[in-house]
């Protein structure tokens, strides 16, 4: 590479071509989560031996490496993660559980559950680290992922462990697409929210929280052991929630579990959908437990904070193709995406 002396125009500096570009660098970073390589001093190793992902054999020192996790933008990992789902989605379409979700699937534009994680120890190599006390949490990541499908579609990055979700209901909000469902739990509890959704005319499921005050404005349907109203919240606080919601009463083994959702017809979405959606919000603590356990994100490279987010974005990347694998496999053998383990595959 050459460019030119700005004191002597006429003068050219060679310079030296960079040998971490972004393809080796992708190559690097998503093959230290699939082949599970312990640090990078090891990858630096199978690199130069071997190649990784299409990258033919590079020497490179383990520092070189080191210092260029460091300054990779992660915001390019953050867009190719997005590129890469956008594709997958194009490529494999979700697969519902039942034939019966096909109304529901139509009716909204995107169906994502949300919810927020706190990253493991940072390992102290550095001396500020160093200088703290005890164990040094990594951050707390906030993810998006499918309903159905569980691939990640959107997720946000903190350094501060105790930051409370409610922070980041902007952003979440923002990153729903308008007529898409978004399913909680009470984490993210708020009247404003609630409000917020219906004012951009998006959807929400959630749990409805004990002893909030609420009033019956009309009894949909009700039996022995169910019950569907539309109720107003908020009664006694200086700011109730502006829009009517409906909630959904179920009676299981002697206790009353009560759901909230701003879809206010039972024909686009039914006392029984409203349940069932908010049981699949626990498959985004599958998805937390496999990228920390299977995929070994409870292990945290380095104490850069950078690195840490490249890992983060690496880690979601290899788990989108994986689970588009365990679909594939769920088509071949005609089984529901449940059954089928991602470990085995």
């Amino acid at each position: 590479l050459e460019r030119r002396d700005p004191r002597q125009p006429q003068r050219l500096i060679r310079m030296r071509q960079r040998l971490l570009t972004l393809p080796v660098m992708v190559a690097i970073v998503v093959s230290l989560v699939w082949r599970r390589v312990p640090s990078v001093a090891e990858l630096q190793k199978v690199l130069a031996r071997e190649g990784l992902l299409g990258i033919a054999p590079l020497r490179v020192s383990a520092q070189a490496i080191t210092k260029r996790l460091d300054v990779l933008p992660a915001a390019v990992m953050g867009q190719l993660l997005v590129d890469v789902c956008t594709r997958l989605q194009a490529q494999m379409p979700v697969t519902l559980p039942h034939p019966s979700w096909a109304a529901v699937r139509a009716q909204f534009s995107q169906l994502a559950i949300v919810d927020g994680s706190t990253l493991e120890a940072l390992r102290k190599k550095t001396a500020v680290l160093r200088q703290r006390e005890g164990l040094v949490l990594a951050g707390r990541v906030m993810v998006m992922v499918e309903a159905f499908s569980h691939r990640p579609l959107w997720q946000l990055y903190t350094e501060e462990v105790a930051a409370n979700d409610k922070r980041f209901a902007a952003e979440i909000l923002a990153a729903l697409p308008v007529g898409g469902l978004l399913i909680f739990d009470l984490g993210f509890f708020s009247f404003l929210w609630f409000d917020a959704f219906t004012d951009q005319q998006k959807y929400f499921v959630t749990r409805m929280r004990e002893k909030t005050a609420y009033r019956t404005v009309q009894v949909l349907s009700q039996g022995p052991y169910y019950r569907d109203e539309h109720i107003a919240v908020g009664q006694y606080r200086s700011n109730p929630c502006q829009h009517p919601l409906r909630m959904v009463s179920v009676w299981w083994q002697g206790t009353w579990y009560r759901y909230l959702t701003n879809v206010l017809t039972p024909q686009e979405l039914s006392a029984r959908q409203v349940c069932e959606l908010y049981r699949r919000r626990w498959r985004i603590e599958d998805a937390f437990a496999l990228t920390k356990r299977l995929l070994d994100l409870a292990y945290v490279w380095t104490g850069s904070t950078n690195a840490v987010q490249l890992q983060l974005y690496a880690t979601f990347i290899f788990y989108a193709v994986l689970l588009t694998i365990c679909q594939q496999v769920a088509e071949l053998l005609g089984e529901p995406l449940e059954r089928i383990s991602v470990e085995m595959v």
